[in-house]
């Protein structure tokens, strides 16, 4: 839930009433982003079982069955655990339109859960699992039960209401996600609370000194591991919690919270169970986990240490090591890395640098080779040239895996160059490894829950060709990150089978057939050869932390080559076979390390473990019934919306809000009403919007009434007049979907009335004065085009967006072939550009132009508004609830609109740069400051007509020129970004500009809002 949004928003007082009239343009001012689109070509059917409906789009049906048979199991496992059970059925989605792994689960205004259809990659954070469907259905599932767990004032509120109120959502996500992980890991042989990559990150913060404070996860805190500190922390926390106290205890508390009247008291939940606050028990668990790894850690040291040196210092993601081949070594005889890094920084993609080579200060000089929009992996062909795997759009609608090649000599750092090739559409291969002799490329493929282990031809002009399977999988198995021999004959590879087991496999490439390495309950992983082709290399957690081993095929001898403290993983030989570089693990998140090969100094491998429990019976089978998926259960309005605002016309305006949406999101509508005292009549609108096909269709429909102070005179006198409005729009939206580029067009009709009612008297009558003067009325028919597109990238350390261009333009038309009373013709644009700076501290130059220009009769009423924020007239709590307009239209320092006119520019400078860090709040308070950021600005622009000439501004050489009443601005804003209620997220700034020709802040404008900066 998004706080604030970037260019539009909430406007106050006057200066919402002001851009109302900016608004006629059209309902629609920029094409919108997609916000649902679908293959049209999809059919949706539904399996529906005592306690569960399963949707789902029909090459899916085989899992959907599993999903459903699966739900009754877990529901049986499950209610009885919380001691809870839905009063409704439970609604499940089944995608396949991600690769990525995961599911999302609300109580609200439904109980629903979607599920996404792809199993976990290769160092996902979920891969430890005996059945991913279990455990992903394990997890959502519990969701529900522990948020729609609801009772008391909430339970009476909602029967008023609608299903609108859950407590156990508001409390901390930690407690939330760490329950389900509890769970997901008690009913499965598999789990987060089990899995060894999961417990190396919570390893290194308690060996490093870095664990996280309770406010910390609490929030959304700005550190590694980031989203995963909730699933991290508060899944062991509550086990250890339930160990101590009994699986009773988070039933007990789910059931006291959801009975709660005042949210945010968990500490009170907590200790009416347990006698103690999460406070005192999470200092008593810190002190249980540095023994525990304190011990953990002896037995490490007790062999002896093996661990490489560090050669990278990013941290977060660095993965995926691979040695550049002598042919493409930029000299010879120096060993060359090419790796995945984002370090949510710098442009995340493939990079490469000398093994050797280092400055001074010890840093590598690391080229960016190929931008990248996921983890992705490198291979080389025999000529030195790189084959990858990357996330790419496929049919303008999915993010497919696929395969691209580039030449050695070039790089592709904007992602979108032509020397990047494009190998395969649609195929979802990750992970290639192409053969020795350049003839084949073999590859990972994960479709519909499946994985797969492929090889394709590679012909002379270095497409690809014929495709197989080289090994037949059975249904949920997986296949990983699979890499030749040198002599190109066999293939080894991981794999994931039934039971849980993911073990080493070796394949001959002519025959398919295979021999596992390993089959037990360790997580054996990522193979890589010895340049000789004697020895695989690969990384096990059999010994509760990931080090590297290797296999002596001829001897089938197993070796320890690294003993490390917290982890090593993607095992790559140099050409000679003399060094070993690995991914590590510090405090700070992955890295790179080397170490020199040394046999020597190998040890005994440990056996695997034998300490994982029987897989829990399945029901055999459920009452289940298939039938077409019909919209209409779940479309209908669930619940309903009353909040307090500023309005038009007094500062108690009530709004009253529903919204209805179907499961699959087909079909979404929107209603509003404002009841504003004072107001002659209500306020509302209704829009409704089609998300079946591969574009957005939307119509709507919206009845204002604004308060004007002119535009309507008798005699000499001003009369104010209440101006109605009546609009109806229909608009279509096409994205151009690209992993780098966000571009889309909107087309928009729009129909708007307007009129101003029943006019006041004048409070005296002259019969000597000038005429009267009636308000304008009538009808406007426009027509809108617009186009958009963004390149912006963020980063993580940086004040807001640090790279890129965003550009929007607009033109619109009115006239009597339309149908309409008036004429109209606009144009507008906005560009937006952001510069990193050069030295460190991730400093940015933010940049903002915009400009329109309007003509005919409907122009001028005075199109476009500019001037400052209007903070007079709404409260602290109104502006954080609603945010605050900050587009472009905004002239800091000035009046709210103070200038208007049928044209206007604005412009912005603004120097950005973080400054503080914090990652702090009260505890378990509802409240947390995640950092402080300063920017300096200056603002230049104004609204004006073209006619309305300025004689001191005027040049006259031959022909007369008008130049615009332009005027400038300074300032300065510090800027907090904190989190409120556990999950809001909203940036605070305090500000101050001074406006060198503004009439109503003469010594400049303080001001505190809530608003994303531009």
């Amino acid at each position: 839930m998004k706080a604030t949004s970037r260019g539009s928003g909430r406007i106050s007082g006057s200066a919402r009433a002001a851009a109302c009239a900016a608004a006629l343009l059209a309902v629609v001012v920029w094409p919108r982003a997609a916000e649902a689109v679908d293959d049209p070509a999809l059919t949706y059917w539904t399996y529906e079982t005592k306690h569960f409906k399963v949707t789902y789009s029909e090459p899916l049906d085989p899992i959907a069955r599993r999903v459903a048979l699966l739900s009754e199991t877990i529901h049986g496992r499950l209610s009885d655990a919380m001691h809870f059970a839905p009063a409704e059925k439970t609604e499940i989605l089944l995608t396949d339109d991600s690769e990525s792994a995961n599911g999302v689960a609300t109580p609200v205004p439904y109980d629903n859960i979607r599920l996404f259809a792809t199993a976990p990659g290769d160092l996902s954070t979920l891969g430890d699992y005996d059945d991913w469907l279990l455990g992903l259905v394990t997890h959502e599932y519990t969701h529900i039960l522990h948020t729609d767990n609801i009772s008391g004032a909430a339970a009476i509120a909602n029967r008023i209401i609608g299903k609108t109120l859950a407590p156990n959502s508001a409390q901390p996500r930690w407690i939330i996600e760490g329950l389900a992980v509890v769970e997901e890991s008690a009913y499965t042989t598999g789990g987060r609370v089990r899995s060894n990559l999961f417990d190396m990150f919570l390893r290194a913060d308690v060996l490093e000194g870095n664990f996280a404070r309770i406010d910390q996860i609490s929030a959304n805190a700005q550190r590694w591991p980031y989203g995963n500190l909730w699933y991290l922390y508060g899944s062991r926390f509550l086990r250890w919690i339930v160990d101590i106290y009994g699986p009773d205890t988070m039933p007990a508390v789910s059931a006291d919270y959801g009975a709660t009247t005042v949210p945010f008291g968990i500490n009170r939940a907590i200790r009416r169970v347990t006698g103690r606050t999460y406070e005192d028990l999470y200092d008593g668990w810190h002190d249980h986990l540095k023994r525990h790894y304190d011990e953990q850690i002896r037995a490490v040291d007790a062999l002896g240490r093996r661990e490489g040196v560090r050669i990278t210092f990013h941290g977060r993601t660095v993965l995926y090591p691979r040695f550049v081949p002598k042919v493409a070594q930029k000299k010879a005889g120096e060993d060359e890395i090419v790796f995945y890094r984002s370090d949510q920084n710098e442009l995340a993609g493939l990079y490469r640098f000398t093994l050797g080579a280092v400055d001074h200060e010890g840093k590598r000089d690391e080229e960016l080779v190929a931008r990248t929009s996921e983890e992705s992996s490198v291979t080389f062909t025999p000529e030195g040239d790189y084959v990858f795997s990357n996330l790419d759009i496929y049919r303008n609608l999915y993010s497919r895996d696929d395969l691209f090649f580039l030449p050695k000599d070039q790089t592709s750092v904007l992602g979108t160059e032509s020397a990047r090739k494009r190998l395969t559409s649609g195929w979802r291969a990750s992970a290639p490894d192409v053969s020795p002799d350049g003839r084949l490329v073999a590859f990972a493929v994960d479709s519909k829950s499946t994985g797969y282990l492929q090889v394709a031809d590679i012909a002379d002009d270095g497409s690809l060709g014929r495709r197989r399977t080289l090994v037949p999988s059975a249904r949920f198995e997986q296949a990983y990150t699979p890499k030749f021999s040198p002599d190109g004959r066999t293939l080894a590879y991981s794999v994931w089978s039934d039971g849980g087991y993911r073990d080493l496999r070796l394949v001959d490439v002519a025959t398919g057939r295979f021999e596992n390495i390993t089959h037990d309950r360790a997580l054996d992983i990522e193979p890589a050869w010895s340049p000789d082709g004697k020895t695989l290399y690969f990384s096990s957690d059999r010994t509760g932390i990931f080090n590297i081993y290797a296999y002596d095929l001829a001897t089938k001898k197993l070796e320890l080559v690294t003993n490390v403290h917290t982890g090593a993983l993607s095992p790559a030989v140099s050409p000679d076979g003399t060094k070993l570089v690995y991914t590590g693990y510090t405090k700070e998140g992955y890295d790179l390390f080397s170490m020199k090969i040394d046999r020597s100094r190998f040890l005994a491998a440990p056996a695997p473990p034998t300490d994982r429990p029987d897989p829990l019976p399945e029901i055999a089978s459920v009452a289940i019934e298939k039938h077409r998926y019909n919209p209409l259960p779940t479309f209908g309005p669930r619940s309903y919306f009353l909040s307090l605002g500023q309005g038009y016309y007094s500062s108690n305006a009530v709004t009253f809000q529903a919204s209805a949406s179907d499961l699959v999101g087909h079909h979404n509508m929107s209603a509003q009403v404002v009841f504003d005292p004072g107001a002659p009549s209500p306020r509302f609108n209704i829009d409704y919007t089609y998300g079946g096909l591969p574009v957005n269709l939307g119509i709507g429909f919206s009845r204002n009434v604004l308060p004007r102070k002119n535009g309507y005179r008798i005699g000499d006198e001003q009369v104010p007049w209440n101006e109605t409005l009546t609009s109806v729009y229909s608009t279509v939206s096409v994205p151009i979907r690209n992993q780098y580029v966000d571009q889309a067009f909107g087309f928009t009709y729009s129909g708007l009335g307007y009129s101003g009612g029943d006019l006041p008297p004048p409070t005296r009558l002259d019969p000597y004065a000038t005429r009267t003067v009636l308000p304008p009325q009538g009808f406007l028919s426009q027509v809108r085009a617009g186009y958009s597109l963004s390149t912006v990238d963020g980063a993580t350390d940086a004040a807001g967006s640090i790279r890129g261009v965003a550009l929007r333009v607009g033109t619109t038309y009115a006239g009597q072939e339309l149908g309409s009373d008036s004429s109209l013709y606009a144009f507008d644009a906005a560009i937006t550009g952001y510069v990193p700076m050069p030295w460190p501290g991730y400093h940015t130059l933010a940049m903002r132009a915009a400009g329109g220009i309007s003509g005919g009769d409907y122009a001028k009423r005075g199109l476009f508004f500019v001037g400052g924020y209007d903070l007079a007239k709404s409260g602290f709590i109104d502006t954080v609830l609603n945010g605050t307009y900050d587009g472009a239209f905004v002239l800091r320092g000035y009046g709210p609109a103070e200038f208007s006119g049928s044209e206007y520019f604005e412009s912005t400078l603004e120097y950005r740069a973080p400054i503080w860090f914090p990652n702090w709040g009260p505890s378990t308070l509802p409240i947390f400051l995640r950092r402080f950021d300063a920017a300096a600005f200056v603002d230049y622009g104004g609204a004006f007509e073209r006619l309305q000439l300025d004689r001191a501004r005027l040049f006259h050489r031959g022909d007369l020129i008008y130049l615009p009443d332009l005027h400038a601005s300074v300032g300065g804003e510090i800027w907090t970004t904190a989190t409120l209620a556990h999950r809001i997220d909203l940036m605070l700034r305090l500000g101050y500009a001074y406006g060198f020709s503004s009439t109503v802040y003469k010594h400049g404008q303080l001001y505190f809002l809530a608003a994303s900066a531009f």
